[in-house]
């Protein structure tokens, strides 16, 4: 964040002072968004949580990925068991296993920004392996493993939007399906979201005159995706900021001075999407 003063030195002092108070007031307003993302990247198939079971194994995350940029793990969550679903002539039993890390690089990016006074979750990326028993290689001829996938991809879509909304999104909306190739081969399904967070103005004093700071919208992308992995199957997403937010702002608190104050976040939301898919396909 950026702030200049024009007419009159005395203002440079005040001026200064405004331009942090606006950069960390505004943050505080960001960071409800942040945390929602956060948390609602926390996806997988509802159901009870249960002590953590030996046989219900994580996914493979790629750690060293998420080491060199700076993601740390937040969360591993089972819900042992989450569902229950008939596949042909057997009755099977799904368990899942949830990884879930936040962008640390980017939070301690943000909190230099604001002069240490705003931390929270900016990037989100989760992992989770849905696990059954008997597994998908013990169905006969394969039965039933198209509906186990679309009974994990149903509640999974549900479970990330229920928590998107939870959090103050809205509206949260579904705006695309597809598919893309990970890298064990395997084509994943894809689900994109777009959500917005609103937030209301807020004003800092210059000495005694205030700037008003107009409330506005910052947009948050989100992506869910699953496929089937042998006896298994996976979902990996994640959330982010979907557009940077920057904005200049000028008052006349006398005739003798004009003050301004340049916000700019310097958010890179393609860099955030390239780098969270990079980490999706790199799920097994």
């Amino acid at each position: 964040m950026e702030g200049n003063t024009e007419s009159g030195t005395e203002a440079n002092e005040p001026n200064r002072r405004a331009r942090d108070r606006a950069g960390t007031t505004h943050r505080r307003a960001f960071l409800g968004l942040a945390a929602a993302a956060g948390t609602a990247a926390l996806a997988g198939c509802s159901g009870a949580s249960g002590a953590v079971s030996a046989a219900r194994r994580p996914p493979a995350v790629p750690e060293g990925r998420l080491s060199e940029g700076g993601w740390e793990r937040m969360d591993d969550v089972t819900q042992d068991p989450a569902f229950e679903q008939d596949a042909g002539p057997v009755t099977v039993t799904a368990s899942t296993r949830t990884l879930l890390y936040e962008d640390a690089g980017l939070r301690t990016e943000i909190e230099e920004k604001t002069l240490g006074q705003a931390s929270g979750q900016f990037a989100t990326f989760f992992a989770s392996r849905v696990t059954f028993d008997p597994d998908l290689t013990s169905l006969p001829a394969g039965a039933g493993r198209k509906e186990l996938l679309e009974q994990v991809e149903s509640q999974s879509r549900a479970q990330f939007e229920a928590r998107l909304k939870e959090a103050g999104l809205a509206p949260v909306e579904q705006v695309g399906t597809g598919s893309f190739d990970v890298a064990s081969g395997a084509s994943a399904r894809l689900t994109e979201y777009e959500a917005t967070y609103a937030f209301e103005g807020f004003s800092v004093n210059v000495g005694a005159e205030p700037i008003t700071i107009e409330g506005g919208e910052i947009p948050v992308a989100g992506h869910l995706a699953a496929w089937i992995a042998s006896d298994s199957v996976l979902v990996a997403g994640g959330a982010y900021p979907a557009a940077n937010f920057a904005r200049e702002v000028t008052e006349s608190p006398s005739a003798a001075i004009d003050l301004s104050v340049d916000i700019d976040l310097g958010l890179t939301p393609e860099a955030y999407r390239e780098e969270l898919f990079g980490l999706m396909r790199r799920v097994e």
